[in-house]
């Protein structure tokens, strides 16, 4: 990341944000671990009642496709992964601190349902492309889940600025990110933000360069795959904004993706319209 950043009141108030809940802090540290045992995700859980409960009834939705109720939660994790609990976790604590505000310049559900609409876009086109070689579609997942959350800080720390960006984007027909100012765009504020929550490097990069997937240096495959799957969840009409114009595809990004326009546009349709997987995923968000 740059070590240079803008001095504006919003990002300065970043530093202000409380921290995000210890256990999704704990629970962090356990997912990256590949001996982590779904014994020691269980133990953590438990330290928090809530938490627990989205577990389980994210592997009893639509989203989990299991027939069979799941009533232990050693059974949920075990069927989700420690990295999909991840993702569910730190994008509902992430909400939790950011949505208080009455001020936000946009619906905060038309917000989360393009953040889902994204992952699961993403997700689909990252197990796709599993067979041509290996890639974590977890982390994939993470990344379109959360790669949107600068408009959520900038919302709740400079709703007018925002709101400012949104009307000049739709007034000039141009993407939104494309009408802000580069030095306080709600990348700048989701790179911030993964410093001050010390996100991991790939979904850092992701929240930073998912409009220029070529500047990660590291991670361009990830960044591209939620780039392709932001585009096309906005040319499929699930905006955060009403009447927001779409992006345009990155070369780069289609390059690395490598599946023809077509087969994306299938993928990403088929996987929106599963309404049953969408729905599923957004009770669980917005669930205490």
């Amino acid at each position: 990341m740059t070590s240079s950043y803008p001095t504006s009141s919003v990002f300065n108030a970043i530093n202000d944000l409380p921290s995000i809940a210890p256990v999704v802090r704990t629970f962090e540290a356990v997912a990256a671990n590949p001996a982590s045992s779904a014994e020691d995700v269980v133990k953590i859980l438990k330290l928090d009642p809530a938490l627990s409960g989205k577990v389980l009834r994210l592997a009893n939705s639509a989203y989990a496709g299991i027939p069979n109720a799941i009533a232990s939660l050693k059974s949920a994790v075990v069927l989700l992964g420690h990295k999909r609990i991840y993702s569910i976790l730190l994008a509902s604590g992430v909400l939790s601190i950011l949505k208080k505000t009455e001020a936000l310049p946009f619906c905060l559900d038309d917000y989360r349902r393009h953040s889902v609409c994204v992952a699961v876009v993403a997700e689909s086109i990252s197990k796709f492309l599993h067979r041509y070689g290996p890639i974590d579609s977890d982390d994939v997942f993470t990344g379109g889940l959360m790669h949107d959350i600068g408009k959520l800080v900038a919302g709740c720390l400079d709703p007018k600025l925002l709101s400012a960006v949104a009307k000049a984007s739709i007034d000039r027909n141009i993407p939104f990110f494309m009408a802000e100012n580069p030095e306080t765009s709600h990348t700048v504020a989701g790179g911030l933000l993964a410093r001050h929550w010390n996100f991991p490097r790939g979904l850092a990069d992701t929240l930073m360069f998912h409009h220029v997937p070529e500047k990660s240096d590291r991670f361009q495959r990830m960044v591209s795959i939620v780039h392709v799957a932001d585009v096309l969840t906005h040319m499929a009409g699930r905006s955060t904004f009403p009447g927001e114009p779409a992006p345009q595809l990155q070369s780069t990004a289609v390059n690395i993706v490598n599946l023809p326009p077509e087969r994306l546009r299938t993928i990403a349709n088929e996987t929106i319209q599963n309404e049953k997987t969408i729905e599923s995923l957004l009770n669980c968000l917005g669930q205490a």
